[in-house]
């Protein structure tokens, strides 16, 4: 069984005849993962063992740093067959992440026809459907045949990045229908493609977000999706494995900031160390300084707790619960914008459920806290106090959890920074100022001001 301990073995023995024989069946992926641990000088020569289109393919799954330093160990003519075998897509991914100079080396290994497509690729914006789509798709004329466009795509189908689905296009360039290969086999072969093409259906420009992209193919269950120009030409598509991969990022950068850390561009250990912990400490700064308010709330209350030490007990309590009310709130509503499920006009419906269902668990965890205070302390008051401020805390920060993500929304900034950390620091303040507030009025306190 081919791993990278084996791979290393037989390059240090110069087996490279074994180690061929040992990565030519193995899927390009697979290959991918094995070289990863390997140093670059290792990589490069497993690299030369594969065929050109093989190679290619590995190529475009290793990570940008991987791929640099690769470049710079290849001759020109096999960087040149690699990049002839990639998608014009990941090649435009690939001169994104490059330095300025060695794109333009690059570039003039390219046809003109190819760095034509690249260039107009990356002339999209970052994330967009644009930079993501490929134009390598079929394209087919209503008034073709079946038998013709089968014909067609034997001979360059090939070259293009499915054939399962074929776009027919008028004579300026507009789509006007989508046929799909079981339909066109099984269809009589003079059956015009008119008849049988699809013309109720989906597309995306190429200036949408790529989030978006993929919340339509999700939603609409699609293998590929058509991308067409601001005038409505089709010049892209963009299949589920784009999509998949955008979804994966999507959701690694929603699960950093919902703990409160920048994204890395690189995996973990890829990534310096340095860089790192400047991604970490930036929002870590951040939050402290939130906390802050927290210290200013308790010295201004500091005056209650002299009187009432007891009250001191059940702070750990009132802002952990209220904290996890606020988050659940927050990603239940996170998860929801993201998913397209909850809609911008969705807003007053989701507020009166959100307060009801803040009052039922305000309820419940009031009760439970009244319960556990009385066991605590003997003077009833102390029960009162932690029981109502639980309740009322509670509806709040479910509130605060189900406004933010929206407002945020609204705002066009990413909801999913209002999870996690962010939203705990904000409800930790509102629920202290809340428990204080109550429990002067039950201790009939008054703080000088």
């Amino acid at each position: 069984m081919a791993n990278s301990e084996n791979i290393i073995e037989l390059i240090r023995q110069k087996k490279l005849f074994d180690l061929k024989n040992l990565i030519s069946g193995l899927l390009p992926f697979d290959i991918t993962e094995i070289i990863e641990p390997l140093e670059t000088g290792e990589k490069v020569i497993v690299l030369r063992l594969l065929n050109k289109e093989t190679a290619a393919e590995v190529f475009s799954h290793l990570e940008h740093e991987d791929q640099e330093e690769m470049l710079v160990h290849f001759s020109m003519d096999r960087v040149k067959e690699i990049m002839e075998e990639m998608d014009p897509d990941d090649v435009a991914e690939l001169f994104d992440e490059l330095p300025e100079k060695m794109v333009k080396r690059l570039m003039h290994l390219l046809s003109t026809e190819e760095r034509n497509i690249v260039n107009r690729l990356l002339g999209y914006p970052e994330d967009s459907a644009g930079r993501l789509m490929t134009p390598e798709f079929i394209e087919l004329h209503k008034d073709s045949s079946a038998e013709n466009a089968i014909q067609t795509i034997r001979e360059i189908g090939l070259d293009k990045e499915t054939i399962y689905y074929s776009y027919v296009v008028d004579e300026k360039g507009f789509l006007i229908g989508i046929v799909s290969l079981k339909d066109l086999l099984l269809a009589q072969p003079a059956t015009k493609i008119s008849e049988i093409m699809t013309t109720n259906f989906v597309s995306v420009n190429t200036t949408d977000d790529q989030e978006e992209v993929a919340g339509v193919l999700t939603k609409y269950d699609l293998t590929a999706l058509p991308v067409v120009d601001k005038d409505k030409k089709l010049v892209g598509i963009i299949t589920v494995d784009d999509i998949v991969d955008v979804i994966h990022e999507e959701a690694t950068e929603d699960f950093h900031k919902m703990v409160g850390i920048e994204a890395p561009d690189e995996p973990y250990f890829s990534t310096k160390f340095l860089v790192l912990g400047r991604k970490r400490a930036l929002w870590l700064v951040i939050l402290l300084v939130m906390s802050y308010f927290s210290s200013i709330v308790l010295k201004h209350y500091s005056r209650i707790l002299e009187i009432v030490i007891p009250l001191a007990f059940f702070i750990p309590m009132l802002t952990g619960t209220c904290g996890n009310t606020g988050m659940q709130s927050a990603t239940l509503i996170i998860r929801g914008l993201a998913t397209g499920e909850i809609k911008g006009k969705d807003i007053m419906k989701i507020l009166f459920r959100e307060i009801f269902m803040g009052g039922f668990l305000g309820i419940i965890l009031g009760i439970f806290s009244f319960v556990r205070a009385r066991f605590v302390d003997i003077d009833p008051f102390i029960g009162i106090a932690v029981g109502t401020a639980v309740f009322i805390s509670v509806m709040t920060a479910n509130i605060i959890g189900t406004i933010l993500p929206l407002l945020l929304e609204k705002l066009k900034i990413d909801p999913a920074i209002s999870a996690g950390p962010f939203i705990s620091t904000i409800i930790d303040v509102t629920s202290l100022i809340l428990y204080f507030e109550i429990a002067q009025v039950v201790f009939h306190i008054r703080i000088q001001t």
